[in-house]
C-alpha cells in the first residue's frame, strides 16, 4: 500500500529532523529523501506551499549523496534544516 502525503511529509520530517539533531546521517537516507520528494511532488495532492521546499531538500538529498563528506555537508546545511522544519512542522 503506497503512503499518504501526510505519510510521506512524516517520514520526509523524520529523516530531516535525525540530520538536524544527529549532524550526521547514510547515503541511503539521502536516497530516500530524494525518492520521497519526488513522489511528493509529482502527486497532485501535496500542498503547493510545500513544493519550493521539497525542491530544496531533493537537492539536499542529491548533494549529500554526492558530498565526500556527508556530515560536513548536513552542518553546512544545517540553517536549511531548520527553515524547512519550519515550514514543514506549520503543515
Amino acid at each position: 500500500m503506497p503512503l499518504q502525503v501526510n505519510d510521506q511529509i512524516s517520514l520526509l520530517a523524520d529523516i530531516l529532523r535525525s540530520h538536524q539533531l544527529d549532524q550526521c546521517g547514510s547515503d541511503s537516507e539521502c536516497q530516500q529523501l530524494e525518492r520521497l520528494t519526488n513522489s511528493l511532488l509529482q502527486n497532485p495532492q501535496t500542498p503547493l506551499e510545500l513544493r519550493d521546499t521539497l525542491i530544496a531538500i531533493q537537492t539536499y538529498g542529491q548533494n549529500g549523496g554526492q558530498a565526500k563528506s556527508l556530515e560536513h555537508h548536513i552542518i553546512q546545511s544545517n540553517g536549511d534544516l531548520n527553515q524547512w522544519m519550519s515550514v514543514i512542522d506549520q503543515m
